[in-house]
This record gives structure tokens, sequence and C-alpha cells, in this order.
């Protein structure tokens, strides 16, 4: 596999690169593994996919500066791959996957590499560690518990039914069913007499 020739020199460039939050490098961690696991079930260019799971939210402490992070972050992958001598063949392919994995992004994911980093960043967005990826955002952002709630209907709990591949409906389903019983019993706390 080409891509571990590298994988430390990714991680650590990453993890330099990176800002703590609910969007930080133990987010990346995931990410990969998610990928990691799907991608080796379904079948997926790994010499794609790794790079482009670890360097997928590269750019995203620019955001707040109203740049969008995925297009961004796929001109500093590509030339931060280019810089280290990573295969050339690959990096427009790793670059692409990046640029689409965004929830909002108005391209569709057209490789299976795409679809996987897609899927695996929507997966860390849900069950148990979405609830508490959620909390942590409105604590950063200082949401109200109401917007919380709202913003887990809205979005969270219709990403199950944008995954693509099989291994991430099966992920997706457990996560979903989690997510639903805690909002079931949040609110039944709230309207406690």
């Amino acid at each position: 596999m080409i891509w571990k020739k590298f994988e430390m020199e990714i991680i650590e460039y990453v993890k330099k690169e990176m800002e703590e939050g609910s969007h930080g490098f133990d987010h990346v961690l995931r990410v990969a593994n998610l990928a990691f696991h799907i991608g080796t079930l379904e079948g997926a260019d790994m010499n794609v996919l790794m790079p482009a799971a670890y360097l997928h939210d590269i750019a995203r402490k620019y955001e707040r500066n109203g740049v969008d992070h995925a297009k961004l972050g796929a001109k500093i992958a590509k030339k931060f791959l280019e810089k280290i001598g990573y295969p050339k063949e690959k990096i427009p392919h790793i670059s692409n996957a990046i640029e689409v994995h965004r929830y909002k992004s108005e391209k569709e994911p057209e490789t299976l590499e795409a679809v996987i980093l897609k899927e695996s960043d929507m997966l860390d967005a849900m069950g148990a560690i979405g609830i508490y990826r959620a909390i942590s955002h409105s604590c950063e952002t200082k949401r109200s518990l109401e917007d919380t709630i709202k913003h887990i209907e809205e979005k969270i709990l219709k990403l199950k039914d944008k995954m693509r591949t099989r291994s991430a409906i099966k992920i997706a389903k457990k996560r979903h069913e989690f997510i639903r019983l805690f909002l079931e019993n949040l609110r039944s706390e709230l309207n406690f007499p």
C-alpha cells in the first residue's frame, strides 16, 4: 500500500494544522478509521481514500472567515501531497474526494472513494459520538438546547438516508436508532411535569 509509506508524514501535518473542537484531530482520526473499515469492505482504492480521509478537514479553521473548507482543503491537500512526492496519478482523486465531502456540497461524489469519505464524515456526526459533537459544537457556538435539538432533527436524523454503500448503511442504522432514542428521552425529560 503506497499510502502507508506517507501515513505518518500526513498525520503529523494534519495534527499540526488542525485546531481543537468538534472538528479537531480526534474527528479526523475517527473519520479515517471509519473510511478504512468501510473502504476495506467495499473494495476502495485505499491509496486515494486514506490520504483524503486524513486531509479532509485541513482547511476547517478558515471556515469562520466565510471560506468553503472543502474547496480550499482540496487545494491545500493537492499542494501538500505534491510537495511530499505522493504519486501524481492519485492526487486529483484525493483532491476531488475532499472537495465533495461536505454534507452541504452541491456536487455529488462520483467515485467510490469520494462516496466513502462523505459517508465516513457523516457517520461521525451520528450515534453517541454525534450527540457529543452536536453538544460540543453548541457549547462552542453558544447554541441553545432547543436549537441543538432542531439541528439534530433537521440534519443528523436525515443522514441515515444519505448513505450509499452497504457497509455505511449498516453502521448508520444503528447510530440513527441511538440518536432517535436519545431525542425521545430528552424530549420526555424536558416535558416532565
